[in-house]
């Protein structure tokens, strides 16, 4: 079984070991590597791994991926073969370990806020390369959070990091793990490790924390969505909710430059903007509406089709909602037939005394289907004028 350092000292980048086993790695060209003792994290309880480099007599490493067995025994991912009995020195990547941390404590944190102020029970932790997730289990099988009770997690989370309380990793023994107050039931029956933040987070977990709370720096919940019918709130800590914040503020400048107006008025000034922008929608509908309207009439002819009334019209394409419009309009009236291509998209209708069969018709020269009044599909503009001859030759 592998002495695992971190559990002593999570802030521990470099040690010293020695090569107990090697066997061949699970991809080409990699060996997994045992030693006696590593402060290297082994992916578990939803924290991923870390890596490094492994340093020895005539070179070196490099580590890409850590997992333990279930004997204890911590295997490291080396994209060189080590022999056994070779003493090592490891040097972990110090940047992605604290990232970690700092994640990993903040959802212990968040975790607790959920437990204490809703009753959530969190069943799982997943930290990503960009944000971390809980699921969680809410009373009433909710599956969201209200605007409110998202800032009321944020403000709770972040009033204790700012207390810089101290972060306390330890193995009880099983009397005095019977007293704790744990936030829930340990998952394992033996070496349980029992993390306590301040007076207010205690729950077993074998993971690697900050010393203090402060060091967590602060907590961002990005969204809460349901997922398989709990909630999956995503959030950030530390080095990456800072990273968020200054992302924010600078699309949040950008966008207030844009629109001449401060930060703090921009929601306002992006909620007129939309209104406004979709009167002028509005307006250009009507207006192109009535463009089509008088260009169908304009193509219409009565020739040979025993007074009825047909358009064949092929234009460039067109704001869907305009045509739709058009083609509503056109088709109220009695005796009109249409045969419309907006681009590569058709459209066939017929007025109610027409008895035309329009989803077969647009079958017959294109792809589509529909109803008899009015069927739609996609075909090229050529499409318009085989359907003219069908009707021509067919109508006589």
């Amino acid at each position: 079984m592998t002495e695992r350092l971190y559990y002593d000292d999570a802030y521990l980048w470099e040690f010293d070991g020695t090569v107990t086993a090697v066997r061949p790695g699970k991809k080409q060209g990699t060996w997994e590597v045992a030693l006696d003792r590593s402060a290297f994290y082994p992916t578990s309880g939803g924290q991923p791994f870390d890596t490094g480099k492994l340093v020895f007599p005539g070179g070196e490493a490099g580590v890409s991926d850590v997992e333990a067995d279930r004997g204890g025994e911590v295997w490291h991912t080396a994209d060189r073969e080590i022999a056994i009995g070779t003493k090592v020195h490891g040097v972990i990547d110090g940047k992605r370990r604290t990232d970690h941390m700092e994640q990993h404590g903040g959802e212990h944190m968040l975790a607790g806020a959920v437990w204490e102020k809703l009753q959530g029970i969190t069943i799982g932790l997943h930290l990503g390369l960009e944000d971390s997730t809980i699921d969680v289990s809410l009373p009433g099988e909710r599956t969201h959070l209200t605007e409110e009770e998202i800032r009321m997690l944020e403000d709770t989370v972040n009033e204790r990091i700012r207390l810089d309380a101290p972060i306390r990793c330890w193995f009880p023994d099983p009397e005095e793990l019977a007293s704790l107050p744990l936030r829930k039931a340990p998952t394992v029956q033996e070496h349980v490790r029992i993390v306590a933040m301040g007076d207010f987070e205690m729950v077993a977990c074998g993971g690697t924390h900050p010393s203090s709370t402060g060091r967590i720096g602060m907590l961002k919940v990005l969204s809460v969505i349901p997922a398989k019918g709990k909630a999956r709130i995503s959030f950030v800590c530390g080095g990456r909710a800072a990273a968020v914040f200054q992302k924010y503020m600078r699309c949040a400048d950008k966008a207030g430059a844009a629109l001449s107006c401060p930060v703090e008025k921009l929601s306002r000034a992006a909620s007129d903007l939309k209104s406004r922008l979709a009167e002028a929608e509005r307006k250009a509908c009507r207006f192109e509406t009535k463009d089509l309207l008088e260009l169908f009439r304009r193509e219409e002819s009565a020739e040979d089709l025993k007074g009825i009334a047909l358009a064949a019209v092929v234009t460039e394409e067109k704001d869907a909602r305009s045509v739709a419009a058009a083609v509503s309009d056109y088709i109220a009236e009695k005796g009109k037939l249409l045969l419309l291509a907006c681009g590569e998209r058709l459209t066939f209708a017929r007025s109610e005394d027409v008895k035309i069969d329009m989803a077969e018709l647009i079958r017959r020269v294109g792809r589509g289907g529909g109803r008899p009044e009015l069927a739609s599909g996609a075909g090229i503009p050529e499409c318009v004028g085989v359907a003219r001859k069908i009707l021509m030759t067919e109508m006589k």
